[in-house]
């Protein structure tokens, strides 16, 4: 069982301090107007929260990637929109690829993106790859002085907001669809076409859109890392964006979870307040033990994140069991409070829009589910799982 250190104790008290007095009472409201929360991304990185799981080398905070969990739950607890917006930046495109890029490319848009100046997203997905990764018909194709890039992007976090993404592409037509490549492209590059936002269930405030790329020029450093060699950081963005969803939807479960407990001490019924009735205190019993396997889980994954070790298994297995709890717990959260459960822009009501989105991204549970069973079929029998 994991245990925090009092160090990291206090750091979750200050992140969670800091969310209930500037985010959770504009949340509502936020969700409504469904604005890309600006200023707050701003507040995150003014106060060094983005620089968490950072080096300090790297203008980060020097904690690790633990900590880094624990402020995105933090943050969700308070606003999902917000936690599903900085993790595609700062864990998806900063944790998972601050290795593999060069050091112009760190001053030029890492950094920023640490600090919060910047916000990145990963924009692989294609409609012809659905849940196939690298299922990729977006070409980068070497011209005199770089690259020329041709394609489309579905489904992209931050589309439109974003001020750079990651781009996944092919780059040698004739070999086998793991040779990929990633880029890196500004959004007020010419020939980046904004196509529009989804009109989501949920995630109100985190954009999901199309990004078109026509004959768009991008200079020979755009390359991260080694060419048609995209795979290996790739995976690593996807694990890492598994991680971190973990972390926003153990955060959203934790919100659902206390407003369900404040709710059935106030409500009464025949003078009786509906804590006393097992039909309710069962299911917030549930709640509290699947978030606590969930989030002695994530802590687990992100140790040996940090160490290196191979866990695809595991992420999956975490992103997985996480983001399928938490929309069981904010369904639950809305049958508790009845009626107003399902109210237009109540609390538990967006807890339960937002959670449907989650068990989607990042790859589905059914995605997850081929993962871990590849796993374990490809172990041999009766040797350990890790």
């Amino acid at each position: 069982m994991s245990m925090l250190t009092e160090k990291q104790i206090e750091l979750r008290n200050e992140i969670r301090a800091f969310v209930d007095s500037e985010i959770s009472p504009y949340t509502v409201e936020l969700d409504r107007s469904k604005e890309y929360p600006r200023e707050i991304v701003n507040k995150v990185g003014a106060l060094g929260y983005g620089g968490l799981p950072f080096s300090k080398e790297l203008g980060g905070s020097g904690y690790g990637i633990v900590e880094g969990v624990i402020f995105l739950e933090e943050l969700s607890r308070g606003m999902g929109s917000l936690g599903f917006i900085l993790c595609a930046s700062l864990f998806q495109c900063c944790y998972a690829l601050r290795d593999a890029v060069s050091e112009k490319q760190k001053e030029q848009w890492l950094m920023p993106a640490i600090a919060c100046d910047k916000v990145l997203t990963l924009a692989l997905s294609e409609e012809i790859g659905g849940s196939d990764a690298l299922g990729l018909d977006t070409v980068a194709t070497r011209c005199s002085d770089g690259w020329i890039l041709n394609g489309s992007k579905c489904c992209i976090t931050n589309a439109g907001v974003a001020d750079g993404y990651i781009v996944g592409a092919k780059t040698n037509l004739n070999s086998r669809s793991r040779n990929v490549s990633l880029f890196y492209v500004d959004a007020s590059a010419e020939g980046v076409d904004d196509d529009g936002r989804f009109d989501m269930i949920g995630l109100n405030n985190s954009p999901t859109g199309t990004i078109k790329f026509t004959n768009c020029h991008l200079p020979a450093d755009a390359l991260i890392g080694v060419e048609n060699e995209g795979y290996k950081p790739l995976k690593s963005a996807l694990n890492c964006g598994r991680l971190a969803l973990a972390a926003v939807s153990i955060g959203m479960a934790q919100s659902a979870l206390e407003k369900s407990v404040d709710f059935s001490r106030a409500c009464s019924n025949f003078d009786r307040s509906i804590s006393s009735y097992q039909g309710v205190t069962f299911p917030i019993a549930e709640m509290y033990m699947n978030i606590g396997v969930a989030r002695n889980m994530l802590y687990h994954v992100a140790e040996m994140t940090e160490a290196g070790v191979r866990c695809t298994m595991e992420t999956a297995s975490l992103k997985l069991f996480s983001t399928e709890m938490c929309q069981k717990v904010c369904r639950d959260a809305a049958l508790i409070h009845g009626g107003r459960g399902f109210g237009s822009h109540c609390d538990v009501e967006r807890l339960l829009r937002d959670s449907q989105l989650l068990m989607v991204a990042e790859g589905t549970s059914q995605i997850c589910k081929v993962i871990i069973s590849d796993g374990i079929y490809n172990t041999p029998f009766g040797k350990p799982i890790q």
